[in-house]
């Protein structure tokens, strides 16, 4: 039985792979770029690395599903005496994995951004990005063996029906706007991205599912409270042919030190994806450097053989180089 079910979900990843579901992170506002190719260059700070590693668990079996990404992002200094506006630059790498590499998506994404300040103090800014990114697709077939179903080693030597391309590629395009309040006192945060989905096609089948367009739409906020300590709102939108997707929730940030020299600060609370899972989420700021946890919850079980998923998720993010405003509202979403 067991044996059925890890061959089941072998052939559900190499089947979404040419269907395109997408990858869905637990804690998107721990990635800029991926929520946003505006955010290159967008930070606090002048440079800015961000990761996060996502390991899905079906029935208790970890290392099923996993997703690692890895972004950097940077402003270039702006030599014009009469403008503070200026360009950013980043880069993502995305590898997606199903049964310890039977099947890898990799995503390399440049991102090239303009941030267009709009009031003197620097507070306020419109920024217009946009991305190319190269995916490509790998199936170790020396993983793929289902006794007399299928054996790679077997088929060397003799004729074969098999379909899967060796090297599957192709080349995607995003663009998206941002709008961001950073002052002493709050962040506000609000992006719309528009992006051709188009994985793949592992099979030379002439019958692949066509890419398609999809839209996000998300809002970051962190407002103040009493002793400064603070409150999160965080809300997601994508548009997908097949089902839209929502996520929304809010963290409570407790201030542990606040100081020049020292900051650190306590994040907790929870999110909720719509009609799929809760996510219970803690996160930390020391001075520069930021960590997160998180672990879904499904609200329903697979049906077909009432196995549970569940999964979770880990992030770091760390800033380099000096702020553009010292004074600026520390946040999570920095």
């Amino acid at each position: 039985m067991r044996k059925g079910i890890i061959i089941l979900l072998v052939l559900f990843g190499i089947k979404t792979a040419g269907s395109g579901q997408e990858i869905i992170l637990s804690q998107p506002f721990s990635a800029s770029q991926y929520q946003n190719p505006s955010s290159a260059g967008g930070g606090a700070y002048d440079h800015r690395f961000q990761s996060n590693y996502k390991n899905q668990l079906v029935d208790g079996n970890a290392d099923l599903f996993r997703t690692f990404l890895f972004s950097f992002d940077t402003r270039l200094k702006n030599d014009l005496e009469e403008s503070y506006n200026y360009f950013g630059l980043g880069i993502q790498y995305i590898d997606d994995e199903v049964m310890q590499g039977v099947l890898k998506n990799n995503y390399l994404t440049l991102n090239g951004a303009y941030h267009i300040f709009l009031d003197r103090d620097l507070y306020s800014h419109l920024s217009l990005g946009i991305g190319v990114t190269y995916a490509f697709t790998n199936i170790d077939r020396s993983k793929l063996r289902f006794n007399d179903q299928y054996d790679y080693n077997g088929i060397l030597s003799y004729a074969t029906l098999e379909n899967l391309k060796s090297y599957p590629s192709n080349v995607t395009t995003n663009a998206g706007v941002m709008y961001t309040k950073h002052d002493q006192s709050k962040f506000v945060q609000a992006g719309f991205m528009t992006y051709l989905y188009d994985k793949p096609n592992v099979t030379y089948s002439p019958f692949n599912k066509a890419g398609s367009l999809r839209y996000r739409a998300f809002v970051n906020s962190e407002l103040p409270m009493y002793n400064n300590n603070s409150f999160l709102l965080y809300f997601n939108y994508l548009n997908r042919p097949s089902e839209s997707q929502f996520i929304v929730g809010g963290l409570f940030g407790l201030s542990v030190r606040n100081d020049d020299n020292d900051y650190n600060k306590l994040y907790a609370g929870c999110l909720y994806r719509l009609n799929e899972a809760f996510i219970p989420t803690v996160a930390y700021i020391r001075n520069r450097y930021t960590y997160g946890f998180s672990y879904d919850v499904y609200a329903t079980n697979l049906t077909a053989s009432n196995m549970k998923m569940s999964s979770f998720e880990f992030t770091l993010s760390r800033k380099f180089g000096e702020k553009r405003k010292e004074n600026r509202y520390h946040t999570l979403f920095d």
